[in-house]
């Protein structure tokens, strides 16, 4: 790292920049440990309440309803190549995704054919 560049963070000098790099790192290191600790079956609890989560806390209104409301019903019950399929969707902008559950645009041809995309298609 080149400490003649400018900071990536205005205000802060290159010792706070470092810190801030280093206990980002300590951190998501703690985080990945904690994650391989965990049983199989810890871990699909985690990754359906994360489901959850991302559904529910999508910053739209209209959309984190939506989708929140069938994420709850629905993903508790997803099997894993439903849980994987849903991920695809939930990696779309989230106006998008409203755009294609209500029926405004068609979905394109990644997320058209996903049985997920149809049952929530059908949910809106």
């Amino acid at each position: 790292n080149n400490e003649s560049e400018a900071p990536l963070l205005p205000g802060l000098s290159a010792d706070q920049i470092r810190t801030i790099g280093e206990r980002d790192q300590e951190l998501r290191s703690r985080h990945i440990k904690i994650e391989q600790d965990l049983s199989d079956k810890e871990r699909d609890v985690v990754r359906r309440k994360r489901m959850i989560y991302r559904s529910k806390q999508r910053g739209w209104l209209e959309a984190d309803i939506l989708l929140g409301s069938w994420a709850v019903d629905n993903v508790p019950l997803l099997t894993n190549a439903e849980l994987d399929e849903y991920e695809k969707i939930l990696t779309v902008e989230t106006i998008d995704i409203y755009n294609y559950i209500s029926g405004k645009d068609e979905p394109p041809e990644h997320l058209k054919n996903l049985s997920i995309m149809t049952k929530l298609i059908k949910y809106a």
